[in-house]
C-alpha cells in the first residue's frame, strides 16, 4: 500500500457531534477529502448533534453515551472497501461485537488507533486488538501506552489538530451577530456549563464592577443549569457549529475556557479540544492552569486561580495586557499543527506501514 495518492480511508468514530473525539475526526477527516481521498466515516447514533451528516457516514452502532438501545450493525465495515481502518475512543462502541468481525477488516486494511483515552483502559477486550499502529498525541500518552508491551514499537507521536487559522475583522463579525459594536465582548461555550461557566460567575462579576463588559455563553438547548439574574451575561441555548463559534470569537475580546482542578485524576493525559479548536481564530484565550493545557505555553492566557482570572481579564479589557505576543504564539502553533498540516502527517503514517 506504500504510496497510495488516492486512499480509501475507513473512520470509526463520533462525528458532527459537540466532543472532542468527533472534532479531531472531523479536522482531520474533512482534510483527507479536500486531499483527494476518500472517506466513510462509521459512525454511532448522534447525541449531541452540531451539523447535518454528508453522505459519507454511516450510523451503525450504539454510542457509550446512549444506554437506552444497544446496537452494531456489521455489514457497512464488512462490505464496504478500504485501504485503511482508522479507529478512535474504542470504548464508546459496542466492543465485543467489533472485536468479532476485526480480523475481516485487517485482512483488508491497515489498521489505526488514535488514542483519545486519558489512561489505558481496563476492559481486556481492547487489548486484544492487533493494530499495526497506535497514534498518541504528545509525550504524556506515549509515556502511559509505551508501558504496554503489545504497543511497543507501534507508537506515533502525532498532535491533536487546532482549529484552522481563520481571521476576521471584529466590526465585520459583530454585525453578522448583530452584537453592539462598541462592547467590550467576552466568550465562552461549552454543554457543561455547571462546569465550566457556573464556577467563574462571581470573580466576572467582580470584574464588571471595575470595567464594563458583556459575557456571551453558548450552551446546549437541553442545558437545564439556572444561570443568575446578572446585567453583564446573555446565554445562548444553541448547538453552535465550528464556524459559528469562530464568528463568536472574532466578535470578542477575550474567550474564556474553564476547567476545574479535579475534573483530573493524578497519572491522566488530556488535551482540551475546546482550547485547541479555538487556537485558530487567534482571539486571546484566558484557560485554567490545568493539566488539559499543559504542554502549550504562551499560546494561551493561563489563570492560577479566580483572582488571576479577574485580574488578567481586567488587564485585558483594559487593554493593559498586550495580547500581541499571545496572538502571535497562537498562530505559529497553529501553523504548526492546523488540520491539514496533521492530516498530512496521517497520510505519511498510512504509506509508512
Amino acid at each position: 500500500m506504500f504510496g497510495l495518492k488516492n486512499m480509501k480511508i475507513a473512520l470509526l468514530s463520533r462525528w458532527n457531534t459537540s466532543c472532542g473525539v468527533s472534532l479531531h475526526a472531523e479536522l482531520i477527516g474533512r482534510e483527507w477529502i479536500k486531499m483527494g481521498h476518500d472517506l466513510i466515516v462509521f459512525a454511532p447514533n448522534n447525541i449531541r448533534p452540531v451539523g447535518k451528516d454528508e453522505n459519507f457516514v454511516i450510523r451503525c452502532y450504539s454510542d457509550e453515551g446512549d444506554r437506552t438501545r444497544t446496537f452494531f450493525y456489521p455489514e457497512p465495515f464488512l462490505e464496504n472497501d478500504y485501504d485503511v481502518f482508522v479507529a478512535q475512543r474504542l470504548e464508546w462502541c459496542p466492543i465485543e461485537h467489533l472485536y468479532n468481525i476485526f480480523h475481516e477488516i485487517k485482512g483488508k486494511a491497515k489498521t489505526v488507533y488514535v488514542v483519545h483515552e486519558r489512561k489505558p483502559p481496563t476492559n481486556p477486550i481492547f487489548y486484544k486488538f492487533e493494530w499495526d499502529a497506535v497514534v498518541c498525541f504528545d509525550d504524556r500518552y506515549v509515556n502511559q501506552w509505551s508501558k504496554i508491551e503489545k504497543f511497543k514499537g507501534k507508537i506515533h507521536k502525532i498532535p491533536y489538530p487546532t482549529g484552522p487559522l481563520k481571521v476576521e475583522d471584529k466590526q465585520k463579525a459583530r454585525s453578522k451577530l448583530m452584537l453592539d459594536l462598541e462592547d467590550k465582548i467576552v466568550f465562552s461555550y461549552g454543554w457543561a456549563p455547571e462546569l465550566h461557566v457556573i464556577p467563574i460567575l462571581p470573580a466576572l462579576k467582580d470584574v464588571s464592577k471595575i470595567v464594563d463588559f458583556k459575557y456571551i455563553v453558548l450552551v446546549d438547548p437541553d442545558c437545564k443549569v439556572n444561570f443568575p439574574e446578572l446585567d453583564f451575561i446573555e446565554v445562548y441555548h444553541k448547538r453552535a457549529t465550528m464556524d459559528e463559534i469562530y464568528s463568536y470569537l472574532h466578535a470578542s475580546d477575550a474567550c474564556i475556557l474553564h476547567k476545574e482542578k479535579h475534573e483530573v485524576r493524578k497519572g491522566e493525559a488530556v488535551v482540551s479540544s475546546s482550547v485547541l479548536m479555538c487556537l485558530g481564530s487567534l482571539t486571546p484565550i484566558l484557560t485554567s492552569d490545568t493539566e488539559f493545557v499543559s504542554f502549550l505555553k504562551g499560546e494561551v492566557i493561563k489563570y492560577k486561580d479566580l483572582n488571576d482570572l479577574k485580574r488578567k481579564l481586567i488587564g485585558i479589557l483594559k487593554r493593559e495586557i498586550d495580547v500581541n505576543k499571545v496572538r502571535a504564539a497562537a498562530k505559529k502553533y497553529v501553523m504548526r499543527n492546523s488540520p491539514k498540516v496533521i492530516a498530512k502527517r496521517f497520510i505519511e503514517l498510512f504509506n509508512s506501514i
